[in-house]
């Protein structure tokens, strides 16, 4: 999340660095070479890391570069020589981020590859997990070592971890230049799906079953198997799918995607989208970053309800009688949004005058009802805690339950969680905040352990909520040595409490959940002009309550001037774009808050 220094990056004459893999001479299956595995584009060259067999940067569709840049994916170039896969391929292209990818690391518009963890190339078949990042659809890359795919693998799946385009480059509108651009403004959803029909066509080959896979994605990850929901050509693709803090509730319109565009060919100081044909990798980028600073903040990027792939809002889709039926856990935590600390920390210091204008579009004169419900469900919270809350609950909590509550309606096998162990960043302020379940998903509490404590307790709750995502993929009973997970419906509403206590209760926080009524949480209301107080243009930054928690009231007495300097700092302060990822210490840490 945290903003890094801008860094100059060299891209190739066709818009990007390109890394390709080295062709290496073709191995034989003899006990201790290293293994190689037959795809439908050629052959792959990984390596044996204890006990695993692991194939990095795989490519899985040509590179968009070019003048297919903003055109859907097309089948890589075959190859016969084995393809040596022992490295992560390049990060899609983003601003360099210690957080996210670290000065020097490899950054490409040819970043279209996925990597693979299996036990056995032979034998019988494992289920596999198929794992999509998050980052707000501005950045992001499955090397993240949160990601570390060994652990889960160790446990009898074989598991996949895919990239896809982010930011301009897969989710910009430029629908306007014809047929062969048409659905640029999903691009990125279209490189998912593009990725598992790879894994449906060739993971039998890496000891995975084609007819047992597991979709799981966190933040933008989990948004975007929510979007592939939604798309009729992706039934076919994924057997199960495990959302995490992502949910059918934040999906852009074709206005918002067309606006979002026509700001960018502004910023980008052409006169059309034919002239953002011609920029640069840097360029394209550069504009980006401009973009992220406007009005349409983290929220410029997500997949459009476009008429065409995505025909309607899925949670329409998923709530009819065609939607998709396949078993799913939908998962959220317990103070998503307390991950802004990391931008804005006064945010704990707000008053309730600067929340009141954003939950009065949302619910109208039930504002204070809303709000006192928060201090009464959970009453040692501040006005700014219970404000961070409600942000949590409207972008998160609340749309994860009204899609559980689809699912169940309609007789599938639906399974909900609540991650409320804590994060130990900020002294224990984060509370539960948003991606503090992944290390325990991945057993990289090791990796995360500036976010969450590396401990006996945490590594042991690690085991067992692998063993649970273990045992949804495998089908059939889905538990632990000590919890059975039920299915959930709106009578008992069983929800699993991920922390270290690891139980299952009866619609834990009841009324947070009732004091929202029948709002639908769908992705058309709220909208993503409302998602968050900081979209809301009827938020109120001058507020002298609001400038006095941020600044004190020592300040604003001493003069005109000195009140203006606060202004501006405030006014900057709170309509800062929060589109990075979680900025863990020294870690690499997980998506924003989409």
């Amino acid at each position: 999340m945290i903003n890094a220094l801008t860094r100059a990056f060299a891209l190739g004459a066709a818009g990007g660095v390109t890394v390709m893999s080295a062709l290496v001479a073709p191995s034989s299956s003899a006990p201790g070479d290293p293994p190689v595995v037959k795809t439908t584009h050629g052959p792959v060259q990984g390596v044996t890391e204890a006990g695993l067999h692991v194939f990095r940067g795989v490519p899985y569709a040509a590179p968009p570069v070019g003048e297919f840049r903003f055109r859907p994916p097309a089948a890589p170039k075959p190859w016969s020589e084995p393809l040596r896969a022992t490295e992560f391929g390049p990060a899609c292209v983003q601003k360099y981020d210690e957080m996210e990818v670290e000065e020097g690391g490899r950054i490409s518009e040819d970043c279209l590859t996925l990597n693979v963890w299996s036990g056995s190339l032979n034998g019988p078949a494992n289920p596999v997990i198929v794992f999509i990042h998050g980052g707000g659809f501005t950045s992001g890359a499955a090397s993240n070592p949160w990601y570390d795919g060994a652990g889960l693998a160790r446990r009898g799946v074989t598991v996949v971890s895919i990239q896809y385009r982010v930011g301009p480059f897969g989710w910009l509108d430029m629908s306007e230049l014809g047929p062969r651009y048409a659905r640029s403004m999903n691009n990125g959803l279209l490189d998912q799906m593009t990725a598992l029909r790879w894994v449906r066509d060739n993971i039998a080959a890496f000891g995975g079953d084609p007819h047992n896979v597991t979709v799981t994605g966190e933040s933008a990850g989990a948004i975007s198997i929510s979007a592939l929901m939604g798309v009729p050509a992706a039934d076919d693709l994924y057997d199960r799918a495990i959302l995490q803090s992502g949910t059918a509730g934040t999906v852009a319109t074709r206005q918002w995607a067309a606006d979002v565009a026509g700001k960018f060919t502004e910023l980008a100081g052409v006169g059309s989208r034919e002239g953002i044909l011609g920029l640069s990798a840097e360029q394209v980028l550069a504009t980006a970053e401009k973009l992220y600073d406007s009005q349409f903040s983290d929220t410029a990027f997500h997949p459009v309800v476009d008429g065409d792939l995505l025909p309607r809002l899925p949670a329409e889709r998923i709530a009819s009688s065609d939607g998709p039926a396949k078993p799913v856990v939908i998962g959220t935590t317990l103070d998503e949004a307390r991950y802004w600390l990391y931008y804005i920390p006064e945010l704990l210091r707000l008053p309730r005058s600067y929340w009141q204008p954003w939950l009065e579009s949302l619910v109208g004169d039930r504002a204070d009802e809303t709000f006192d419900a928060y201090r009464k469900q959970r009453p040692g919270l501040t006005d700014g805690q219970i404000g961070i809350a409600i942000v949590g609950d409207v972008g998160f909590r609340m749309p994860a339950i009204r899609m559980a509550e689809a699912f169940a309606a309609r007789g599938v096998d639906t399974r909900m969680y609540l991650a409320t162990v804590p994060s130990i960043a900020f002294d224990g302020a984060m509370g539960s905040p948003h991606a503090v379940e992944l290390p325990f998903v991945f057993g990289t509490t090791a990796a995360a352990s500036a976010f969450v404590a590396d401990s006996d307790a945490n590594r042991a709750l690690s085991d067992q909520v692998q063993n649970l995502w273990v045992s949804f993929a495998r089908g059939g009973q889905v538990g632990s040595a000590t919890t059975t997970w039920p299915l959930y419906d709106t009578k008992n509403r069983s929800t699993l409490i991920l922390d270290t206590n690891l139980r299952v209760e009866n619609d834990p926080y009841p009324e947070t959940r009732k004091v929202w009524g029948d709002m639908t949480f769908d992705g058309a209301h709220p909208g993503l002009d409302r998602i968050t107080p900081l979209q809301f243009e009827g938020t109120n930054p001058y507020d002298l309550r609001v400038l006095a928690a941020v600044v004190g009231w020592g300040p604003i007495a001493g003069g005109g001037a000195a009140l203006l300097v606060i202004v501006a700092a405030v006014v900057g302060l709170l309509a800062h774009r929060r589109r990075k990822r979680l900025a863990v210490g020294q870690q690499v840490a997980e998506p924003a808050l989409w």
